[in-house]
């Protein structure tokens, strides 16, 4: 007897069977898809947010640098303005002391400049793509500004962030003194040229060689020697210039700013006491046949100096004697002040209170005080003018930059 199978419903099942399979298998790689595409854009943020903070950085960094570079000239200006000021005065302050005026100049200079920069910016034609500088940290450390910062990249949902750091050394101050010669600017000093008083220009015929000192002559040309007899007490406010020798006769007491230039040599006939806010220059040598007493006052002498009566030197006043100086009575230098002589010194009696710089040898009894005996580059270090031709000088170091990623 023949038995007949009937296989349809098998084959149907093989076939529901693999097409589960192929749906379950296509269904498994579309996942996989959709899943690599959400990773990728979620990597493709987060570059893009790194190189957004990237951009700060850089952004940040060349506002800095254009802050250093457009200040320099003119921290070197402010800086050689208050080193020309402390010459004058005579404060003595070392180079640190001056590199470290610059290094506040700069620093405060970078701080200004950088409070007009933005700190978001918005990348064009990508609103949700901002970069975000904050934390900004100026300090100084020695000789160092360093500049500390962070940048903040944003991309949709994504932030990267960067820290940066910058360093600007001062790496060295110097002066020159016109001839390209460098040095220390705070021992930027040289010995009187005896050229400060300016010649006077333009000055009417009465004021020109005149037989007397005028009164109405505020200014004074003499273009050789010139003598003026009898007293000049109360001389105030007058410049004479002589291109030769000059001598007052009798008393000159009571002067007060007042300039007196010779090119040759210069006598006083008696007495010169409460001379103030007197300058006095003499290429040649210089005698006084009285007593001198002088505040706030200086007398350049190139050659040599005597005084017949007492010699003090008060309130900020300086004598220099390029050659030798003889003080027939006392010779008194008050705290404050100062006297130079590049040759020896004879005083019958020498009170020093405030300073005393002798080359040559030193004769008189010291009630008081010392004398400072130099060799000539301690002179012209202790005495010397301040240079005016001397420019300060400043080695800036370059910038050095150091970033740190934080993701």
């Amino acid at each position: 007897m023949t038995h007949l199978k009937d296989e349809k419903g098998y084959a149907l099942v093989t076939v529901l069977l693999i097409i589960v399979v192929f749906m379950v298998i296509s269904l498994s790689f579309m996942g996989q898809s959709l899943n690599s595409v959400k990773q990728n854009r979620v990597v493709e943020n987060n570059y893009q947010s790194v190189a957004l903070a990237e951009m700060g950085i850089s952004y940040y960094q060349l506002a800095v640098r254009n802050a250093y570079l457009s200040n320099q000239e003119g921290i070197v200006s402010q800086t050689q303005h208050q080193l020309e000021t402390d010459r004058r005065n005579r404060v003595e302050n070392t180079s640190e002391y001056y590199t470290g005026i610059i290094v506040s100049l700069m620093k405060q200079a970078i701080q200004s400049s950088l409070e007009n920069e933005h700190q978001t910016l918005k990348i064009e034609n990508r609103p949700d793509a901002t970069y975000i500088i904050q934390d900004v940290n100026i300090t100084s450390e020695s000789n160092d500004i360093i500049i500390t910062f962070t940048s903040l990249g944003e991309e949709e949902d994504e932030t990267s962030k960067l820290s940066a750091e910058m360093k600007i050394p001062i790496k060295d101050l110097g002066s020159t003194d016109g001839e390209g010669s460098e040095s220390d600017p705070s021992n930027a000093s040289t010995l009187p040229d005896f050229n400060q008083i300016q010649e006077p220009k333009g000055l009417p015929d009465r004021c020109k060689n005149p037989p007397v000192i005028y009164d109405s002559c505020s200014e004074i040309f003499l273009a050789g020697s010139g003598s003026f007899f009898s007293n000049h007490n109360n001389l105030d406010d007058k410049l004479l210039y002589a291109r030769g020798a000059l001598m007052l006769g009798g008393n000159a007491n009571n002067m007060s700013n007042t300039q007196i230039h010779t090119d040759g040599s210069m006598s006083m006939g008696k007495n010169m006491n409460n001379a103030r806010n007197v300058f006095i220059e003499v290429k040649g040598a210089t005698s006084f046949g009285g007593q001198l007493r002088m505040d706030r006052s200086r007398v350049f002498v190139g050659g040599s100096m005597s005084v017949a009566g007492h010699l003090e030197v008060e309130d900020k006043s300086i004598i220099y004697v390029g050659g030798s100086a003889a003080v027939s009575k006392h010779l008194s230098i008050g705290s404050n002040s100062k006297m130079c002589v590049a040759g020896n010194l004879g005083a019958s009696q020498l009170d020093i209170d405030g300073e005393l710089y002798v080359k040559g040898s030193v004769s008189g009894k010291v009630k008081s005080g010392q004398v400072t005996h130099v060799n000539h580059a301690e002179f012209e270090k202790n005495c010397g003018e301040p240079n005016s031709s001397a420019e300060l000088t400043v080695e800036w170091g370059d910038i050095v930059n150091k970033v740190e990623y934080s993701y």
